[in-house]
C-alpha cells in the first residue's frame, strides 16, 4: 500500500507540474499576467454570468484563499531547499537549488514567479471587478482580497530581485512591492471586523516593514500584534480530497524516500507537517504571533539595548512552550538509508556542532525507528533561557534571534529571504513583456558572497555509526558577521 500511495503522490505533483507549465505557456507569464481571470474559455461561465450568480464575491474570495495556499506550497517547497534548512536528497525536486545555482531560465524560479502573480492577479480582479459588480459583496470580503493581494506584494518584495508589480509592466524594486504590501495589509484592517484578520494583517505590515528595514515602523506594528493577539495564527488549508496538497508534507513525511532531509541540527523539528490517517493534510502557517516578538527582539539588539531583546525573546520561549505538539510515527525515516545522497543522523545520542568549531550539542537529533517521536507542529526552538541569560553582547544576541527566526519558521519558506538570496526574475518574463529586457540585472539571481557554494550550505561531516555530526558553516553565526551588509539583518 506505501508503493500504491508514493506512486499516487508522484502522479498528482507531476499533474501539478504539468498544468502549471501548460498555464504558463498557454496565458503567458507574470507581469504579463501569470493569470489573466477575463479569459473564459467556457461560454456557460462569462464574466457577465458569473457575476449574476449569487454571492460571486464571496465565492471569488473562497477561489483566492485557494490560491493563497497554492502560493505558499509552491514557494516553500521551492525556497526551502536553496536555504540550509533542508538538502533534496534524491530526485523529484530541484536538484540544482541546493548547490546553490539559480537561473532565470530554472523551471522552479518560473513556477514560483507565477504562483505569486497568479495570487496577485486573482485577488485584483476580485478586487477591480467582482466586488463592484455584486451588490452583496461586503466589507469582509473585500478585506480578505486586500489580504491576499497584500500578501502576493510581500511574497514579491521578500523573495525577488524585482518584479513587475502589474500586467505587462515595469520591473520594480522590492521596496515598492513591500510598500504595497503595507497599504493592502492597512486597507483589510480598516475593513474587517474579524479580530483573527486584522490582526494578521497587521503583522503583514510588520513583517513587511521588517523586510524594507523601517525598524521604528515594523516595531511600532509588532507591538500592536503582541498587545492584540500575541499567539495569532494565520493558516494556509489544505485538503487532499478536492486539494490543493501540502506538497512539503509530501517531501519530509509521506514519500517513502526521504526526499527533502533537514539540517541535522534542525532534526528535532521535523515533520511538523504530517498524517495520522491516509490523506490527511497538515496546514501550514502562513503569519504567527511569534513574528512579533522576534521583530522587537532584532529591533533592540539593533538599537544596543541587549536587555530588552533578552527580555523579548524569553518571552517568545514561553510562546513557544504554548504551541502544541503532536506523537508521530515518523519511523519510514531513514535519513538517506535508502538510496539518499548523503546518509543523515537519525539517533538521539548524537552530538551536533554547528560548525567545526562549535560546541557539541544533544537533544538535536530523535530516535525515529523504535516508536513514536514528539515534534513541535507549529513551533519548535532549542534556545534556552540559559542561552539568552548568558547572552551578553550585541553579537550574542543577534545570533540568538537568527537562530530562533531559522527554528520558529523551519519549513515556512522564510530562510532564504533571512540568507539574503533573492530569486531573479523568470525568463520567460523578458520573452512576453515588452517592458523587460533578456540583459535586465534583474535577470540574474541575488547571491551574497558569504553563502557556501558546491552544496556546502547543507554540508555537514558524518560516518553512519558515528555520535558526533559536525557542520560545515553555521549561518547565524555568518550572518552576524555580515550584519553590515546590505543584503541581510535588515535593522543593521
Amino acid at each position: 500500500m506505501l508503493f500504491i500511495d508514493f506512486k499516487n503522490r508522484i502522479a498528482i505533483m507531476r499533474n501539478k507540474t504539468l498544468a502549471v507549465t501548460m498555464f504558463a505557456t498557454v496565458a503567458t507569464l507574470a507581469g504579463c499576467d501569470v493569470v489573466d481571470p477575463t479569459n473564459v474559455t467556457n461560454p456557460t461561465v462569462t464574466e457577465e454570468t458569473f457575476l449574476g450568480t449569487p454571492n460571486a464575491a464571496a465565492s471569488w474570495a473562497r477561489g483566492v484563499e485557494r490560491q493563497l495556499a497554492v502560493t505558499v506550497d509552491e514557494v516553500i517547497t521551492g525556497v526551502e531547499v536553496v536555504s540550509d534548512n533542508m538538502f533534496n536528497n534524491r530526485t523529484l525536486f530541484s536538484k540544482v537549488f541546493d548547490i546553490p545555482q539559480i537561473e532565470a531560465s530554472d523551471f522552479d524560479v518560473r513556477n514560483i514567479q507565477a504562483e505569486v502573480h497568479r495570487l496577485r492577479a486573482m485577488a485584483n480582479q476580485g478586487l477591480t471587478v467582482v466586488v463592484p459588480g455584486d451588490d452583496k459583496a461586503t466589507a469582509e470580503v473585500s478585506a480578505q482580497l486586500y489580504f491576499a493581494r497584500g500578501y502576493a506584494y510581500l511574497l514579491g518584495g521578500e523573495l525577488f530581485v524585482g518584479l513587475p508589480a502589474e500586467a505587462g509592466g515595469p520591473v520594480v524594486a522590492p521596496a515598492q512591492h513591500l510598500a504595497l504590501a503595507v497599504a493592502d495589509f492597512e486597507q483589510a484592517r480598516s475593513l474587517s471586523g474579524d479580530a483573527t484578520l486584522s490582526a494578521a494583517a497587521l503583522l503583514g505590515v510588520a513583517r513587511a516593514q521588517y523586510a524594507a528595514g523601517n525598524r521604528a515602523a515594523a516595531m511600532a506594528a509588532a507591538t500592536q500584534v503582541k498587545a492584540s493577539n500575541a499567539s495569532l495564527i494565520r493558516w494556509a488549508q489544505y485538503d487532499n480530497v478536492d486539494g490543493p496538497n501540502n506538497a512539503m508534507q509530501f517531501a519530509i513525511f509521506e514519500s517513502g524516500q526521504d526526499e527533502f532531509q533537514p539540517l541535522p541540527r534542525l532534526d528535532f523539528l521535523f515533520p511538523k507537517y504530517y498524517s495520522e490517517t491516509a490523506g490527511d493534510q497538515s496546514p501550514i502557517a502562513v503569519l504567527k504571533g511569534e513574528e512579533a516578538y522576534l521583530i522587537l527582539a532584532e529591533g533592540y539588539v539593533a538599537q544596543g539595548d541587549v536587555t530588552a531583546a533578552r527580555t523579548e525573546l524569553v518571552s517568545l520561549l514561553d510562546l513557544v512552550d504554548s504551541r502544541p505538539t503532536a506523537q508521530i510515527d515518523d519511523r519510514g525515516q531513514q535519513r538517506g538509508r535508502r538510496g539518499g545522497t548523503w546518509i543523515y543522523p537519525n539517533t538521539s545520542n548524537i552530538m551536533v556542532k554547528a560548525s567545526p568549531t562549535a560546541e557539541a550539542r544533544a537533544g538535536l537529533v530523535l530516535t525515529r525507528e523504535t516508536g513514536l517521536v514528539t515534534v513541535p507542529i507549529v513551533s519548535g526552538t532549542s534556545v534556552t533561557d540559559a542561552m539568552l541569560q548568558g547572552a551578553t553582547t550585541v553579537d550574542e544576541m543577534l545570533y540568538l534571534v537568527y537562530l530562533m527566526r531559522q527554528e520558529i519558521f523551519v519549513a515556512e519558506g522564510r530562510r532564504m529571504t533571512d540568507l539574503g538570496i533573492r530569486l531573479p526574475v523568470a525568463l520567460d518574463e523578458a520573452l512576453v513583456n515588452p517592458n523587460v529586457d533578456v540583459s535586465d540585472a534583474a535577470l540574474t539571481v541575488q547571491m551574497p558572497n558569504f553563502i557556501p557554494q558546491q552544496y556546502q550550505l547543507d554540508g555537514f561531516t558524518y560516518v553512519d555509526g558515528d555520535l558526533l555530526a559536525v557542520i560545515m558553516h553555521d549561518m547565524n553565526a555568518v550572518l552576524v558577521t555580515n550584519k553590515s551588509s546590505s543584503e541581510v539583518v535588515p535593522f543593521h
